[in-house]
């Protein structure tokens, strides 16, 4: 490849490009918070919904224009229970459901029985999806931010005669659920800190959709922003595959050995080349991942070596209690 060739990707080292997203988006942002399904958060929501007794419970991203369930889980009612009408999916829009009160009040709502409350009764859920109770608490950062909620619905309602109101004990599951979560965000905080140390951009992508999960300030200062986490990579950073990073994690998906790719020009006086490496590695919450790891002024040997060092110290942090 040739400097011609390449100036048309056109790699350079800057500042990140800005970002329109807002307060809360941007702080998920930074906490390492992507919109794809996590297995340790599909527990957390089993776990509240179980000990709860809901049909349902979600540990829920809330941004600017759209609901992430990074946890979900639903149980399949017996014959003759109530069940809803419908799936929403993981993804919901900003005037469905009622964690978008509980952001904004930044306080705990309980609706036992939303046909009992004027407020909420005409909300598309409870007409679409048939949800008909409601109790949610807010997941609110050390910042003050606040990222989502831990939710838990019925198609039923429920009431103090009936015995089965959510009650304080309902509030605690979700407080405890609340802790957990923010928890597990504390812990992953240190993924980012050992991105943020390496010597060279680095981007972490699930399998096998591409998603990205961690991109730290070189990564994007070659190939822009990253708006929110959970976008496909290819999507995200459309120059990946001109300069054979695509090709390079495709490959591993397919059950190839690791790959480096050729050195890349690029544009700058600082340096001369870059090559990019990818390796498998363990995250928390994803069956499979891939990290990839660009060196400059290198050789492959040296670019593989230090990407599996750099994913050793992941999977140190994935690992930590």
């Amino acid at each position: 490849m040739t400097d011609r060739d390449f100036e048309t990707p056109a790699l350079r080292l800057g500042r990140p490009a800005p970002s329109d997203a807002g307060a809360r988006v941007a702080r998920q942002r930074e906490l390492g918070l992507a919109s794809v399904p996590d297995t340790v958060f599909d527990e957390v929501a089993r776990t509240a919904a179980e000990s709860t007794g809901a049909t349902a419970a979600m540990v829920n991203l809330v941004g600017e224009r759209g609901q992430y369930f990074v946890g979900l889980y639903g149980k399949e009612p017996s014959s003759g229970e109530p069940a809803f009408l419908g799936d929403p999916g993981r993804f919901m829009d900003m005037d469905q459901g009622f964690c978008v009160h509980v952001v904004g009040r930044k306080a705990a709502l309980t609706l036992d029985d939303v046909f009992e409350f004027s407020r909420f009764r005409g909300n598309p859920v409870v007409d679409e999806l048939g949800v008909r109770s409601y109790i949610g608490v807010p997941l609110i950062d050390d910042d003050g931010t606040v990222i989502g909620t831990v939710c838990a619905i019925d198609p039923a309602p429920r009431s103090e005669s009936e015995g089965n109101s959510w009650g304080n004990q309902g509030l605690q599951v979700l407080k405890e659920a609340r802790d957990r979560v923010l928890a597990e965000i504390g812990g992953r905080q240190k993924i980012g800190g050992v991105l943020a140390a390496a010597d060279g951009p680095v981007m972490i992508t699930a399998s096998p959709g591409l998603e990205v999960l961690y991109a730290n300030a070189w990564h994007e200062q070659l190939f822009g922003g990253v708006e929110q986490l959970g976008a496909p990579a290819p999507e995200v950073f459309p120059h990946l595959a001109p300069v054979g990073i695509l090709a390079i994690i495709e490959h591993l998906e397919r059950g190839g050995e690791p790959m480096v790719t050729p050195p890349i020009p690029l544009n700058g006086p600082a340096t001369a080349t870059i090559a990019f490496a990818a390796v498998p590695v363990r995250v928390p919450g994803q069956e499979a991942a891939v990290l990839t790891f660009g060196l400059t002024d290198t050789d492959a040997v040296t670019c593989l070596a230090r990407a599996k060092e750099i994913a050793a110290d992941v999977e140190d942090q994935t690992d930590a209690p």
